[in-house]
């Protein structure tokens, strides 16, 4: 018994101190719930405060189109809920890509939209400018002509605001237009778009709009000017080389006083310009004029010249 009290057995005795050891899942469980609030603190910061929702939208690049009204569509689209979850206002989750495609849309006359990020509220969008929308009438409706020579709505680009930059085409054939189809090849666009600005600004003549073509094959346009006359023109003729050929048959063929008497002027050919008065039969090849550019040859309308009543009564006497 004395023994037993003083030297206790070494396997039953028990130690002073015992540490338990930690619950593991009690500790897990408690990390995984602070990890869970902190992400969803984050997360409401981020998304959901008025902190990032966004404020500022800067409009630059503009010429014709109004940055007020490009400003106030974007903050448009901004309004409601991506994914039925995040604000489209946030400044993270704004949908960049998708609110460029849909100003493109909204306003025909901008050929680029850049919108970027502005931290921590703003937005900053940058645009660039088409000189004129083309619009090609077949059958009653009229059809936006794309970059690429594709037929689209253009229920954007006819508006009153764009009105001063819209050339029409009236395709003679009236044959019905598909949305997507492809009218012209870009280069006729691009050429088309370039002789509209080169008539308007260099030739000195007014445009009585619209163009008329025979049909979409067909590369051939006749514009009324507001003198009374037609110009006959052809889209596979540099617009440049057509300008130049007019400026110098108006020049030094028609006196300004006979362009109300005047029926048409044909440049279709390349580097030669055709004129006829109303009163003329069919002219035929005249003198040709050379003036430090294009060699332009031009006919002398027999009903309207006098100059073969001068050389006949030279013969007389």
């Amino acid at each position: 018994m004395f023994r037993e009290a003083f030297f206790p057995d070494r396997q039953s005795r028990k130690p002073l101190l015992v540490r338990e050891k930690p619950d593991r899942n009690r500790v897990g469980w408690g990390m995984i719930s602070l990890w869970v609030v902190l992400i969803s603190v984050i997360v409401y910061t981020v998304f959901f405060s008025d902190f990032h929702s966004v404020r500022k939208v800067t409009v630059s690049g503009t010429k014709d189109v109004s940055p007020a009204a490009v400003d106030s569509f974007v903050r448009s689209r901004l309004s409601g809920r991506r994914f039925g979850i995040f604000p489209r206002d946030n400044f993270f989750s704004a949908p960049i890509a998708s609110l460029e495609q849909e100003t493109l849309l909204e306003f025909p006359k901008l050929s680029r939209v850049s919108i970027a990020r502005r931290f921590p509220d703003g937005l900053s969008v940058d645009v660039a400018e088409k000189d004129r929308l083309l619009l090609w009438c077949s059958s009653g409706p009229c059809y936006l002509v794309g970059d690429d020579g594709m037929a689209a709505e253009a229920q954007f680009a006819d508006t009153e605001e764009n009105r001063p930059f819209l050339t029409r085409i009236l395709d003679e054939s009236a044959r019905p237009v598909e949305i997507g189809e492809r009218l012209m090849a870009p280069e006729t666009v691009r050429g088309v778009l370039l002789l509209e600005a080169g008539l308007r600004e260099r030739s000195g003549i007014g445009i009585v709009p619209p163009y008329f073509s025979p049909s979409r094959v067909s590369d051939e346009l006749r514009i009324l000017t507001d003198e009374g006359w037609e110009l006959l023109v052809s889209v596979d003729v540099e617009p440049e080389k057509t300008i130049a050929s007019l400026r110098l048959v108006l020049e030094k063929e028609i006196p300004q006083e006979k362009h109300p008497s005047l029926r048409y002027i044909d440049l279709r050919t390349e580097n030669r310009a055709f004129f006829t008065y109303k009163d003329a039969t069919p002219p035929q090849d005249g003198p040709t004029v050379e003036q430090g550019g294009p060699t332009v040859a031009v006919p002398q309308p027999a009903a309207s010249s006098d100059v073969g009543a001068k050389k006949a009564d030279g013969k007389k006497k």
